[in-house]
């Protein structure tokens, strides 16, 4: 007997067969008439009812959760050819197999034993009880392309989403097992305005696209893999338009899950292999015939095949700037977050001082970009500690942001949020704090951007706000990201300390306060180098902690972390690391859709990722306590380099790793009976 197992992204390949005793004709045969057999099956994840609109609907993923099965069927095709001196010899031709429930399908072949076979698949949807093309032409099998554009070029249409793989086969005589994945041949873009809703303005209900400048890549032969492409002049192609319902958003999760948040654009673009591709993007948003804003993406956004890219930002209003995310989840997942448009001009402002309160009081955009030149000056100014008091809900679009930092420890105030948020942060590592790494009494000392995220470095109080829309680039890997002058950006360095809220809280002081009550932070990416660690959606590092038991002087209290994207070790949903011979709490929080990537993970988890020895005796008073906490139900650990996901199980729920004498005491959260 022989068999050949192949596994596949979102569907998985059966192929097995028997030995025969003499030579046939290749071909399609009635089941179990074969040598080889083909099952073809939708992913275990997959729920069997999906429909746009619903409740679990996301433009983070593609056709398989967001395709409504009640208008579109899976249509599987699988030929085959044979290798004869380097050339393709079509030996089974295309054949068809069409799903509604995504239910397995099989096809029994017969292929000549002793010889080497190239194996290609491809799948897309079909109109209900159909069998037609519907986006892309696939009468030739070795040139599945696009249909001429514009006219059937379609914009915001999930059904778009396709799929294939080529993988040799060789039948012979011993049993064969390997594995494989399938890709998308395309990248998925999308837009995602943050400003739906603002100031009572007037909403669009359409949108114009043009692509200028960059690769259309226009067909695919899947036996090789490949693609070919047109170069687009400065003109570009125009004309590719897409309209929304403004009264209803078309996805409910991920960002859109956020009242100000909404995707207004999903296209999906052929691309080459698996190279980063840049293309240039001019936007425009209407409604009706009236011009609303109009944006041009002049900068490198890059695609690649199997991955989504994500531009978001302030679409509807002029001189915004857009993080690019790209994300594989799908496969990859990298963030590049630049001044992808030109900076919205703004001029840091200082905010007004109560000195009968010691309170500095920011209300607007301008006087929170203030603070990061300025924080020392605000405690000296108010004889020690201060209040912070945010009056308004803050759009930072436009701002390279530049971390607080505080040029020590023990710099103790209180930021107020009286329940407001800040939104849209760009942080791309050009202005991170800088941590001095000093050794042999000093005589090697290096410098490294590090304590990176709204505050790089924070001590005191800080209560009652959200953190929504933060993207941190540290991007070391990605071929398209240059600076203004085209030059690569060199990220290589970016070693520590990074969370969306805190880098770093605290240091080696029994009696550092360090409490956060009511903080949120929800749709964070860091994209950090291949070597960093301590990463936190709300804080990266906690060495403080002191105080007896349900008093202590490091806490958080009623916070949470929701969709955090994180890549590094000692990752952790809320925080990173803290200090295991510290006296630290948690109480009433919770994290949940927590993603964290690196080529080994470990010290991770969707709470807190490390427990560190900080290398001082253990007691019962320096325990770390949880209580009524609630870790995240899904959390993904992904290889950095390939995107599959890694079956990795941390040591608890709640953290990731500790050592045997770090002392936690947990108080599961309770749960109601169904």
């Amino acid at each position: 007997m022989k068999l050949l197992k192949k596994v596949m992204y979102g569907m998985s390949f059966l192929l097995a067969g028997c030995q025969a005793e003499e030579l046939f004709e290749d071909g399609a045969v009635a089941p179990g008439d074969g040598n080889v057999t083909f099952t073809v099956s939708a992913p275990e994840a997959m729920p069997e009812s999906r429909a746009v609109l619903g409740e679990n609907s996301n433009s983070a993923l593609g056709g398989v959760t967001n395709v409504n099965t009640e208008e579109y069927d899976l249509r599987y095709q699988l030929a085959v050819y044979r290798v004869e001196n380097g050339d393709y010899v079509e030996a089974v031709s295309p054949q068809m197999k069409i799903v509604d429930k995504y239910e397995p399908v099989t096809y029994s072949l017969r292929l000549t034993p002793n010889r080497n076979y190239q194996v290609v698949v491809w799948a897309d949807f079909v109109r209900e009880g159909e069998t037609e093309d519907l986006h892309y032409n696939t009468s030739d099998f070795r040139n599945i392309h696009v249909p001429e554009l514009p006219d059937k070029y379609i914009l915001n249409d999930e059904s778009k989403d396709a799929y294939f793989t080529t993988v040799p086969v060789s039948v012979e005589e011993d049993a064969v097992t390997e594995d494989l994945v399938l890709k998308r041949p395309f990248a998925k873009v999308r837009v995602i305005t943050t400003d739906w809703g603002y100031e009572s303005l007037e909403m669009p209900d359409n949108f114009k696209v043009t692509y200028y400048g960059c690769k259309r890549f226009v067909n695919l032969d899947p036996v090789l893999g490949v693609s070919s492409y047109d170069d687009l002049d400065d003109t570009g192609l125009s004309g590719f338009t897409a309209t929304i319902d403004k009264a209803e958003k078309d996805y409910a999760q991920g960002y859109d899950a956020s009242e100000g948040n909404r995707t207004v654009i999903v296209d999906y673009l052929m691309t080459d292999l698996e190279e980063q591709t840049p293309i240039h993007i001019k936007l425009e948003a209407l409604d009706g015939e009236t011009l609303i804003a109009a944006h041009d993406l002049s900068t490198d956004i890059p695609i690649q095949r199997n991955w989504l890219t994500t531009i978001i930002g302030n679409v509807l209003t002029t001189d915004a700037e857009f993080n690019i995310t790209i994300d594989e989840g799908f496969e990859n997942e990298w963030t590049v977050g630049e001044l992808w448009w030109k900076s919205s001009g703004t001029t840091p402002k200082e905010p007004a001082y109560d000195e009968a309160t010691k309170t500095y009081k920011v209300y607007t955009k301008e006087e929170f970009m203030w603070l990061p030149d300025h924080i020392d000056e605000m405690r000296t100014n108010a004889g020690g500690n201060f209040t912070l008091s945010i009056e308004n809900d803050i759009d930072m679009s436009g701002v390279n942001w530049k971390p607080i930092y505080p040029g020590g420890s023990a710099r103790e105030y209180t930021v107020e949020g009286n329940g407001h948020t800040l939104r849209n942060f760009t942080i791309d590592g050009e202005f991170g704090a800088i941590y001095e790494y000093s050794a042999l009494g000093g005589l090697i000392k290096r410098k490294y951007n590090a304590y990176t995220g709204i505050w790089g470095k924070f001590d005191g109080l800080m209560k009652d706000i959200t953190f929504e829309n933060i993207s941190i680039n540290g991007l070391a890997n990605d071929e398209v990201h240059t600076d203004v002058d085209g030059n690569p950006i060199d990220h290589s360095k970016e070693y520590a300390y990074f969370a969306g809220v805190v880098g770093y809280t605290g240091g080696n002081q029994w009696s550092m306060s360090s409490k956060f009550e009511n903080v949120h932070v929800k749709h964070m990416h860091i994209q950090s180098s291949a070597s960093s660690q301590n990463l936190g959606g709300l804080v990266g590092w906690v060495g403080s902690g002191g105080g007896g038991v349900g008093n202590r002087s490091v806490s958080f209290k009623n916070c949470t972390a929701t969709d955090i994207h994180l890549r590094g070790y000692q990752a952790g949903g809320l925080v990173g690391q803290i200090l295991g011979d510290r006296g630290a709490q948690f109480e009433n929080c919770s994290t949940e859709d927590i993603y964290i990537r690196y080529h080994s993970i470990s010290q991770s988890s969707g709470f807190i990722g490390n427990i560190g020895d900080g290398g001082l005796t253990i007691s019962f008073y320096a325990a770390i306590e949880i209580n009524n906490c609630t870790p995240a139900t899904h959390v993904e650990y992904i290889r950095d380099s390939t995107g599959e996901k890694l079956d990795y199980t941390p040591q608890s729920p709640y953290y990731g790793h500790k050592n045997d004498g770090d002392v936690v005491t947990i108080t599961p959260a309770e749960t109601t009976e169904p």
